[in-house]
């Protein structure tokens, strides 16, 4: 696929659907992870109340009496659509934008988002994304449809472009992005994370619990070799016209997700997307 390993690739992001449906059973719908299983979208289920009309909604869930009562499209939301809401929350902080082998860490946690964007669009879900940098968050909301990940996918690109070329000496805490995060996050949302847990921060556990008490959250961690197969003393590594200096040893990001109850799944840096979509 186009692109390299420093730069997410918008034919990459896009390329990933088709991976995405020649592994989908015919007549089956996927089971993207975040709390997503259950009926599936369609005119069954009980009413459970009524919302305004969005961008992206099928029309046919319009309630034409409710409609004409406030004078604008007003949507029927039942019991079965409340989980079907994924938010894709990208790390662009300045500690992912390095990799040894492959990839950037960045460009796996925007591989695997879109991956699981897609897998969760074609599951009949509502998909958003939310991109932390070291800036200000950039957000779209969790929309229906194909066009809901072309829109994604697009400000992954753009917005890693931006992280790389820029040159902010600090960067917020884990903890910090994902009190923000709690404040943007409709309840019962389905939140995946890509991130490397780089400088969770003091209240990074507390963090966690105040977002999982108000949507399901799970970690896509993203690692690279020489994090899980380190050498010996110091490694410098190259982050576009920044170096960045550590001292590698055996990861323990897995255990403070241990820890704090949180779920997680791996996601090697230096895997191929075939492996990524298996």
């Amino acid at each position: 696929m186009k692109g390299t390993g420093a730069e997410v690739s918008l034919h990459r992001l896009i390329s990933l659907r088709d991976h995405v449906a020649a592994r989908a059973l015919p007549g089956h719908a996927s089971n993207p992870s975040g709390g997503l299983s259950g009926p599936r979208r369609g005119q069954g289920g009980d009413l459970f109340d009524l919302r305004p009309w969005q961008d992206g909604d099928d029309p046919r869930g319009i309630d034409a009496a409710a409609t004409a009562r406030t004078g604008r499209p007003q949507m029927r939301r039942r019991h079965e659509e409340i989980e079907r809401s994924v938010l894709l929350v990208a790390d662009f902080r300045r500690p992912m934008l390095w990799g040894t082998r492959g990839r950037f860490r960045s460009v796996a946690a925007a591989d695997a988002l879109a991956l699981e964007g897609w897998r969760s669009v074609m599951a009949g879900a509502r998909v958003g994304a939310i991109v932390f940098g070291d800036g200000e968050p950039l957000m779209l909301p969790p929309r229906l449809r194909e066009p809901a990940m072309l829109q994604i996918a697009a400000m992954l690109v753009s917005s890693h472009a931006s992280a790389l070329s820029a040159n902010h000496p600090d960067h917020d805490s884990l903890s910090m992005m994902l009190d923000s995060l709690t404040a943007r996050v409709a309840p019962g949302s389905a939140v995946l994370l890509a991130t490397g847990l780089d400088d969770p921060g003091a209240g990074f556990g507390a963090a966690a619990a105040t977002l999982m008490r108000k949507s399901s959250l799970e970690l896509l961690l993203v690692q690279d070799s020489v994090e899980t197969a380190p050498p010996s003393g110091s490694f410098m590594a190259r982050t576009g016209l920044r170096i960045e200096r550590g001292t590698f040893g055996a990861t323990r990001s897995a255990k403070v997700l241990d820890d704090h109850a949180i779920p997680y799944r791996i996601v090697r840096a230096e895997a191929s997307i075939d492996d990524l979509a298996a």
